[in-house]
């Protein structure tokens, strides 16, 4: 192999990617745009923003969570109401929001 083979061989392995510059201004208004979509989303009181229904918790659903994670029957149904969606309880969305929390 030559010295020319060689370099063109080390180059084609040390090709460099430029990096992409990114637009400061739109990322930060997709922050603030996510951060107002959380917060519209939470404070319901245990209603589903949608419907203004409330939420059905039930009482296997609470027993499930209290078992799995040992936390109060408040805060299963807390978590419960909390990760809510269409008037519909999860109880795998709720064992995800306490064990991230």
């Amino acid at each position: 192999m030559t010295a020319e083979d060689e370099a063109k061989q080390l180059d084609s392995v040390t090709d460099r990617h430029q990096e992409k510059d990114f637009d400061e201004s739109k990322a930060k208004e997709a922050m603030s745009a996510l951060t107002s979509n959380a917060a519209a989303g939470r404070g319901t009181g245990g209603k589903n923003s949608a419907t203004g229904k409330d939420i059905k918790v039930t009482k296997e659903d609470i027993a499930v969570i209290v078992a799995e994670l040992e936390v109060t029957e408040d805060e299963a149904k807390a978590a419960l109401r909390s990760s809510a969606c269409d008037g519909r309880t999860s109880v795998a969305a709720a064992l995800r929001k306490l064990v991230a929390s």
